[in-house]
Formats: structure tokens, C-alpha cells, sequence
């Protein structure tokens, strides 16, 4: 069965098939799943209670699948970056969602009876939080760039807003960072045009936005740092000696962080410079698991890296980093892209999941982030891409957490945490992907005071004006 079924099946009757199919799932994991792959809509209504709150960022990719230039009501400087989904007829738990805005999607946010939900086909699903705009967002540089496109949500800072991958012999070709700067540019609703942030600028953000998360008792904080391949030189610089700078003089700081850094993988002195340099945390983004697809799918990384070496020099560094201090990313469903991908959900399954056992047996994590379908990029431009059967998403989700509880003791941890400047982003699982959510649910991991503390870091969601009664 896939996402959307061609027969007069409803959304919500496809839905409740999938809660019978997969009882020993977390019906929020499912949920979650499938609002990531096929996005969601905002009502007018909708879009009204999102005042205040904490802004979509457009920081690295669009995740949108549609393009900016069709978002007639000024979707893109409105929506918030992520909202969280509780309660309803399912008695969900929470969890976030990264947003992916589709006017296609069956899911529509809304207000309905004066309260944020979530609805489909007419059905309310969930209870609807959107998260509050930290204290920093108010603030400007000197030259008018607003704090939140320095860091974004309190933690991403893109550098680089380019990437030296070009063309179709080189972009990844489920990658929008080029076109997505773009846009941004052609929108004229963003104030930093520029593809390179000042290290003057980032730090003096990074500071202020430190002193915010100390006001709220966070504990130590962290960055992610990330930005476009640079496959020659940029200002003059090799990729680590401009990166470089950035990381020195973020761990320099006032604010002493803990710093994230994606970029790819390279051997291991390299990594062991960025180590010494201040990174904490490397994400040596793979993208995908089978060769071939690898091959395919990230053209200029494999042509300039080579699988092989991705994959050794991914091991080596986490001889550098420690137990769990290399997390690759994947872009989950890539797998079954057309033309070359799998067709069988089976097949898709098994390939990535040998991935995850070869990658957690070694110490390193694997972060399956689900696939958006950006129209701009060379694979929806090359072929039709339907959605992902939501079978192929709850299988893998599933083998990863297997997986994970077999080599946990060589992993990070979930759960536990402070709740920060966006007390979601940190209490619950990544906002992109389901494999956080599914080890917080099952384990019951959440914190005693979870709603409390989400509620009191959201935007009123009760008490709504304009809308109606669903039926």
C-alpha cells in the first residue's frame, strides 16, 4: 500500500490501516512519517496563529514541495519552522514536524473550535503547538540582518549558502542548496543575500544567542555548523581553512560551545585538524547506503571521494571523535527514486538497513532524515517521484531502532535533556526524521512535565479566531 491510495480510501481510513498493519509501531512515528513525506497545508486560519511564532528559516534546503514562487499568502516568511502534534482521538504523544508545505498534501493545520489542530479530510487528528520566536529574533546587525538568518532556531548556522557541487555531473541530485538560494534571493523577503556569513557576524550572533540560553538554564549549548562543498577554494581558502576559521572562532568565544560540523567525509589527519580545531560532533553525510545509488544519487562525492573512501574514512573518524561522535545523515526514501531506485519496498528496506549494521557495529550513528521531493532538484526534474510507500519509511524506522538497541551501549543517548531555547528541539526526537521519536516513545523517555513545558514555549493555540466546526 502506498502513501496515497487510488481507490475512494480516505487519508485517514489509509492512516488507520497502517495503526492495524504495524501495531508495535507508535501510531505518532506513522503519523509523523507521513506528514514529512507528503507535507502539509495551512489554512488562512491556520496561518493567522502562527504570529509570534518561531518563523520557517529556509537555512539549508527548502523542504517545500513546491516552489517558492507559488506560495501566493507569504507562506514562506509565516509558517513555523516546526510545529508539534499531541492529543486527538489518537491520544498521541508529542512530536515535532519539520514543515514541508504542499497545497496537494491531505494534511491541513487549522483552527477549529477556537483550537490549533491538525485535520485531515475534514477530521480532526491532533492538537496543533507552534513553537514561541526566541528573544534574539528581535535583534539586528548594524547593517539591518536579522539575528535569525545568522542562526537560525537558536542552533544552524549555514557559512556557506552555496555549494561547489554544479550541474548535473556534480549536485546531489536530491540537493536544493543552490536553487533554494536562489529563490530566497528572488523573494526579496530575506535580508541576507550573500552566500558567505562574516566570522565576525556568526560570533557576535552566537554570543548573544548563548547569553538567551544561560537566561533559560539550558546547560552547555551547542551549533551546528554547515554550508556548501567548496571543491577548490572560497575567498582564497581550501574547504578546511575557510570552515576552519569559523570553528576556531566559535569555540573561542564567549559562549564556548559544543560544535556540530557537517562537511564530507576526508581522511583521517583531516579530521583529526577538525577535531583540534573545536569540532565535537562530525556529520560526514552519506546520503545513501547502496553503492550503486550512492553512485548515482551523489554524483560529485562520488566521482571526488569515491564510496569506498566515504565509507573507510567515516570508520577512521570515528577512531578521532569517539563512540557516537560520527553521525551521517540519510536521506531515507532516496532509495526508491526513479528511474534507478528500488522498486521493491523490500528490497529498499534490506540495502539500508545493512547500513545501519555496518555503521552502529562500528560506533557510528546514522540519522535517517526523510526525503521531501523538492521540485527543483534533478530527481524530480528527471523523473516522476511519487511519494515513498509509508511501508518502506515504518520498516526502516523499525530496523534502525532494532539495530540501535543491539549497539546502544556505543551510541549516544536519547532523552534526558534540558529543554533550551526551543524546548521541542530538545526534548523530543530531530523535527526531520522519526528514528529519535521512535527510541523517546518507546522507552518512555519524555520528561514528567513534557506538556507543560512545550505549551509554555508555544504561541496561544487556544482560543482562536476563525474557524469552524469540523464535521
Amino acid at each position: 500500500m502506498g502513501n496515497i491510495s487510488p481507490t475512494s480510501e480516505s487519508n485517514l481510513d489509509v492512516l488507520e490501516s497502517f495503526f492495524k498493519k504495524y501495531p508495535d509501531v507508535p501510531k505518532e512515528t506513522i503519523l509523523k512519517q507521513h506528514l514529512l513525506s507528503l507535507g502539509q497545508w495551512f489554512s488562512d486560519a491556520g496561518l493567522r496563529a502562527a504570529a509570534g511564532a518561531l518563523v520557517k528559516s529556509y537555512r539549508l534546503f527548502s523542504y517545500d514541495l513546491v516552489p517558492m514562487a507559488e506560495l501566493k499568502r507569504g507562506e514562506h516568511r509565516r509558517v513555523p519552522e516546526h510545529f508539534v502534534m499531541l492529543h486527538g482521538p489518537y491520544g498521541l504523544r508529542p512530536v515535532a514536524i519539520q514543515t514541508s508545505l504542499s497545497p496537494h498534501s491531505p494534511y491541513l493545520v487549522d483552527v477549529v473550535d477556537g483550537r490549533l489542530v491538525l485535520t485531515t479530510g475534514g477530521r480532526v487528528i491532533a492538537d496543533v503547538r507552534y513553537p514561541k520566536t526566541p528573544e534574539y529574533y528581535a535583534k539586528s546587525l548594524s547593517d539591518g540582518t536579522p539575528y535569525h538568518e545568522i542562526v537560525a532556531f537558536g542552533t544552524f548556522i549555514t557559512i556557506f549558502r552555496n555549494c561547489q557541487y554544479w550541474g548535473a555531473r556534480e549536485e546531489c541530485k536530491f540537493c536544493d542548496i543552490n536553487e533554494n538560494a536562489r529563490q530566497m534571493k528572488l523573494s526579496r523577503d530575506f535580508t541576507l543575500t550573500a552566500p558567505v556569513k562574516s566570522v565576525e557576524d556568526v560570533v557576535q550572533v552566537v554570543e548573544a544567542v548563548a547569553d538567551d540560553a544561560r537566561k533559560v538554564d539550558s546547560g552547555p549549548h551547542g551549533f551546528v555548523l554547515s554550508g556548501g562543498t567548496i571543491t577548490k577554494t572560497l575567498h582564497g581558502k581550501t574547504e578546511p581553512e575557510f570552515y576552519g576559521e569559523y570553528i576556531r572562532a566559535i569555540k573561542g568565544s564567549a559562549a564556548k560551545p559544543r560544535i556540530t560540523f557537517e562537511v564530507n567525509a576526508r581522511p583521517r589527519e583531516e579530521m583529526e585538524w577538525y577535531k583540534a580545531a573545536g569540532v565535537d560532533i562530525i556529520h560526514l553525510n552519506m546520503e545513501v547506503w547502496e553503492k550503486r545509488l550512492f553512485e548515482w544519487i551523489n554524483p560529485g562525492k562520488a566521482h571526488r571521494i569515491g564510496w569506498d573512501n566515504w565509507v573507510r574514512w567515516m570508520c577512521e573518524a570515528a577512531e578521532v571523535f569517539g563512540k557516537g561522535g560520527v553521525q551521517p545523515s540519510f536521506v531515507s526514501g532516496v532509495e526508491m527514486a526513479r528511474p534507478h531506485g528500488y522498486r521493491s519496498v523490500a528490497e529498499a528496506v534490506k540495502s539500508t538497513s545493512a547500513g545501519f549494521e555496518y555503521l552502529m557495529s562500528r560506533g557510528i550513528l546514522p540519522r535517517p532524515q526523510q526525503w521531501r521531493r523538492e521540485p527543483s532538484t534533478a530527481l524530480c526534474k528527471e523523473a516522476e517521484q511519487p511519494p515513498v510507500p509509508l511501508d518502506f519509511y515504518v520498516q526502516l524506522t523499525r530496523n534502525w531502532y532494532e539495530c540501535y538497541q543491539k549497539y546502544r551501549s556505543n551510541l549516544p543517548r536519547f532523552g534526558n535533556r534540558r529543554p533550551g531555547l526551543v524546548a521541542e528541539r530538545r526534548l523530543l526526537g530531530p523535527v526531520h526524521g522519526a528514528y529519535g521519536d521512535y527510541v523517546l516513545l518507546n522507552e518512555n523517555l519524555y520528561p514528567d512535565d513534557i506538556e507543560e513545558q512545550i505549551n509554555r514555549r508555544s504561541v496561544p493555540f487556544e482560543n482562536l479566531q476563525g474557524g469552524s466546526c469540523v464535521s
